[in-house]
Formats: C-alpha cells, structure tokens, sequence
C-alpha cells in the first residue's frame, strides 16, 4: 500500500507523498473565449462551445476557428460554473470559456481534465446568478500533479470505466424517454377519443386535435377557467428567500405530472401578503410559460400556502372541466402541439394569458372526465414507477463515477496497467 501525506485541502484529502500540489497558473496559460453573438452561429462549420453542458457545450457553428489545439476549458459563470471540458480540433470559445493551455509536457489534459472536475467544482463561489469561478480565481487553484507516468495510467484506467458507465446511463435514458413518449401517447388517446372504442366521432379543427367522439364538445380554455395568470418575483429577488415560510414555487420546480422540490425556496409571510393575486391552492394547474421548460405542468395537490414567479402561469379551472384532465391535457401531444404553434412567430419567447385562454381543449361531461382521469392515474402510475427505478439507478451510477473518479484521482485507490 502506497504512502499516503494529509494534501492540506479539505476537498482533496490525502494523496500519496511522491505527489505535488500545484496551482493551475503554474501548470496552464490561462485564458477566455470572445464575445460570439448568436446571430453569428450556423448549422455547420467549427464549433462553438460555451457554458451549457448539453452537446457537449457545442452552441452552434463558425466558418472560422479560433483555436487548433488541444486544451481545457471550464464554465466561468451560473449554473455550470466549474465544469471542466477536454477540447480538441478546431473550434472557438464565448467569453463565458476560461481557456487552459499547459505550459509544458509534465501535464497529461486528460488526467487533469477528471481531477480539476472535483476540485473546481468545490472551489467555485456563490453568486447571484448561480456560481463563478474567473480566471483569477482559476489561477490560485491547487490542482494535483502525479509523475506523468502515473497521469497516463489514471487517464486511460478512467477513459475506459467512465465510457462504460456512461453507456449504461445513456441506454438506461433512452429507456425513459422511450417510456415518456409511450405515456403521451396514452394520455393523448384518452383525452382525444375517450375509453370507448366503439363510440361514434367527428372531425374537428383545429386539425391537430383529430378526431373526437361525436357528442363530446371542444372549448377554448378561457371557457372552462375562473383564473388564468402568472406570479411574479418579489422585490430584491433571490436575496428575499428564506429556508422556510411560504413555498415559492418556480419554474425549475414543475414538471410532466410532478413538482420537483430539491431546489425550493421560499418567501416570509409578510412578502405573501403583497402578492395575494399570485397565490396558489389546492388543485390549480400550474404551467410553465417561458424559457426552456415552458410547456410543462403538474397539478397543485397540496393545502401548504405557496406562490409563483412570473415563469409560472396559473390555471384555475371552472365546474366545467376537471383540473387533474386538464393537467393531462398539457401533458399530451395536442398540448404540447398547441403551445409549439403559438410559440412560432419570430422571437417568440413565452405564452401569455390570452393565447392560453384561446387553446382549444377536448372537453367531455365531467362523469367521463372522471372516469378518462382514473384509467389515466392507474395506466401513468405503472408507467412513472418504472421511470422512477430508471432515474434511481441512473443517480447511482452517476455517484459511483463521481466516487470513483475522486478515488483514482486522489491515488486513494490505485489502478492497474491497461
């Protein structure tokens, strides 16, 4: 067993004694990306990398690169502050990159690239917008140096185990998506053409609704609705929230069918007070209207006082409609077909409250909305019992490649030759 020396920092823990400690400036040429407008971007081309993680950063394309060698890159500011990328090719950073060049031979990119993973992520700051790490701050980073031997050894053990469990993840997540869309297409039946399959229809526009048995009606949503509106974000933003109070509900928070509430916050009583027209209560549906997640909706089931942001519209649904079917309804495929067609006009950002009040919904009498409801509980529930067995197992191999990244590493666990 090799020997082992306390490395100083908390997040590192001990590491064997034959190896160095060494801030990033004394490693790399630190740097940043440029300024690149997203009317610049094309479909093809060089690629350009900035701070979201999806596509490997990738955010578009130039017909120039700005760099042709091999580098680290990492996130400078919100959500992704700190994640570390292995760049290699031709392709250009935006100014949210810091760039790190090693200076010399005695770093192995790879080996770097999973260590700095652990450590900037523990190094970054807090910051109104989520979390930072500058180039300052990047440049005072201690990072690990093992003898170059030792890195390759750690960077192909890694590349190796960390490829095979993300193919599981990434089998596993073609496994939920596959049973979301199986899931749509259930609710999409059932909220279109009922559990009678030999009731008479009828044609109905608009067209992509399809056919609806004969004596159902189809309504725009102003008609079977009491209230539709958003929240807002109280005065001082974020800086107002506290660890408990009254739940302030955002839209990070909703989901297809569900609240997710690992990153709630809340809001004083006395801030409540003033937003009385914002709050929400048992059995309002609630939408998201903007950004990335608009479209998705989840029911309000719970009788814990809560409010909303501006991101998050309420609906309230009159003794015409069932809230939990109209809660189906935006989990569909006609749902969300509705909302995809009044986000087409150019810059279309979000929905507002009339073009909502306008969406056409299929509206049976509310026994049947009944029964559509039951059948929906039982069919979704078997299948969000598998998809929770999924993303439980998913989380756990993500732990297990993050422990054991931090454990080889650290040279708390030594690898064999591959």
């Amino acid at each position: 067993m090799r020997a082992m020396k306390d490395s100083g920092v908390l997040w590192i823990g001990n590491i064997p004694v034959d190896w160095k400690l060494v801030s990033v400036k004394r490693l790399f040429s630190i740097g940043r990306g440029r300024v690149i407008a997203q009317t610049e971007l094309d479909e093809t081309g060089y690629p350009v990398y900035s701070s979201q993680t999806k596509d490997n950063g990738c955010l578009g394309y130039l017909d120039t690169y700005d760099y042709d060698y091999p580098q680290l890159t990492w996130t400078t500011d919100g959500a992704n502050a700190g994640s570390i990328f292995l760049r290699t090719g031709y392709y250009n950073c935006t100014n949210v990159c810091g760039t790190l060049s090693p200076i010399d031979d005695l770093v192995d990119l790879r080996y770097q690239k999973y260590a700095l993973e652990h450590i900037a992520y523990n190094e970054r700051r807090i910051d109104t917008n989520g979390y930072k790490i500058m180039n300052n701050e990047m440049a005072i980073i201690k990072t690990l140096l093992p003898p170059l031997s030792i890195q390759h050894q750690i960077a192909d053990y890694l590349d190796i185990k960390c490829a095979q469990i993300d193919t599981i993840i990434a089998k596993e997540q073609s496994v939920i998506e596959k049973l979301q869309e199986y899931k749509r297409a259930i609710i999409t039946q059932a909220i279109t053409r009922g559990l009678n399959p030999s009731a008479k229809m009828k044609k109905n526009r608009p067209e992509w609704i399809g056919m609806v048995p004969e004596h159902w009606d189809v309504k725009k949503i102003k008609y079977l609705t009491s209230k539709i509106g958003s929240g807002k974000t109280p005065k001082g933003g974020s800086d107002v929230y506290t660890d408990e109070g009254v739940l302030f509900i955002r839209s990070q928070n909703v989901y297809n069918g569900y609240f997710d509430l690992s990153s709630v916050a809340f809001i004083s009583h006395e801030i409540d007070s003033t937003m009385s027209n914002t709050r929400v209560y048992r059995n309002d549906v609630l939408l998201n209207i903007t950004g990335g997640s608009i479209g998705r909706s989840c029911l309000y089931e719970s009788d814990e006082p809560a409010n909303v942001n501006q991101h998050v519209c309420i609906i309230r649904c009159n003794n015409q409609m069932k809230p939990k079917f109209m809660q189906y309804f935006w989990n569909s495929r006609i749902g969300k077909i509705s909302i995809d067609i009044y986000q087409s006009g150019a810059n279309r950002e979000g929905l507002n409250f009339t073009e909502i009040g306008n969406i056409l919904i299929p509206t049976p009498e509310l026994y049947e909305q009944n029964q559509i409801i039951d059948y929906l509980d039982g069919k979704c529930g078997v299948i969000n019992n598998v998809i929770q067995q999924k993303h439980s197992l998913i989380n756990k191999l993500t732990e297990y490649k993050q422990s054991l990244i931090y454990e080889v590493v650290t040279g708390k666990k030594e690898v064999p030759h591959v």
